[in-house]
């Protein structure tokens, strides 16, 4: 009887000791799987982080751009941006500095945040690093600030030497005829040294106002399309061209080549038209 009862004993403690085991098992494997889960969640979340923040950047880079006016004070910097924003009296116009709108060129709409901070902002170096496009902007009646414009577009250049960015010269105030100083000829001129884009606005009159910004977005999209999106984009353009301008385009190109002074003309030609690079 003794031994029968150690022997159900003996069995007892087995039994106890192997649900203790399966038990302590059960536990572990528990705490790995929830551990597993855990690491699991952390990466979807960091996966789902990182494909946010780059949705950010795509639309931060691709869908909206900054453009940055500059020029002295009292060249039209301002009644620019306000026509921009569809602001058109002047005692309308607010105290903001930054206009943000989206336009619809060719069939595509296109953010543009203009800046007219560069006479407000004590770091004028952070004008010349955040736009995705500059407006030089300079009086035709005030030849101090075509000279200026000039330098700006130095000191531009300097900035921001490695980057392809749109940069177009405006000569603003062009109804005043019988105040101008600086000559169309010679805007023209500056923006083939200074190989930027070259057009004459009215704000007064909004004159080539739409034309430039729309010419801006254009720019844009030149240097960001590749070269099949840039083609397609002009084929209407070049199919509405006569055979005589494409004669007359021919002939200009084959004789600048030996002609430094005709490859300055043509270069001046196409200065003014912004949907072209």
């Amino acid at each position: 009887m003794r031994k029968e009862k150690q022997c159900k004993q003996n069995r007892t403690e087995q039994n106890r000791g192997e649900q203790r085991r399966t038990e302590e098992n059960r536990t572990e494997q528990n705490r790995t799987e929830e551990t597993r889960g855990e690491q699991r969640r952390t990466e979807q979340n960091r996966g789902e982080q990182n494909r946010g923040d780059q949705r950010d950047d795509v639309s931060d880079s691709d869908c909206v751009y900054r453009v940055v006016l500059l020029g002295d004070h009292g060249v039209g910097k301002t009644s620019l941006a306000g026509i921009f924003a569809g602001v058109t009296d002047k005692d309308e116009q607010s105290a903001e500095d930054t206009y943000e709108r989206t336009l619809t060129v060719d069939g595509e709409e296109t953010t543009l945040i203009v800046m007219d901070t560069w006479e407000s902002d004590t770091q004028q170096d952070r004008c010349l690093k955040v736009g995705s496009a500059y407006v030089i902007v300079y009086s035709v009646t005030d030849r101090s600030s075509f000279d200026s414009a000039a330098e700006l577009r130095i000191t531009l250049r300097r900035a921001r030497q490695a980057e392809n960015l749109p940069i177009i010269l405006v000569g603003n105030k062009s109804d005043l005829v019988r105040s101008r100083e600086v000559a169309v000829e010679e805007g023209r001129a500056c923006a083939v040294v200074f190989d930027c884009k070259f057009i004459e606005t009215s704000a007064s009159l909004q004159h080539n106002v739409t034309e430039l910004f729309e010419g801006v977005v254009r720019q844009i999209r030149l240097r960001r399309d590749g070269t099949e999106v840039i083609q397609r984009r002009h084929s209407i353009y070049k199919r509405k061209e006569s055979l005589t301008q494409k004669a007359r385009r021919f002939l200009d190109r084959l004789v600048a080549r030996n002609n430094q002074r005709m490859a300055v003309k043509v270069r001046s030609k196409s200065c003014h038209d912004l949907a072209v690079l």
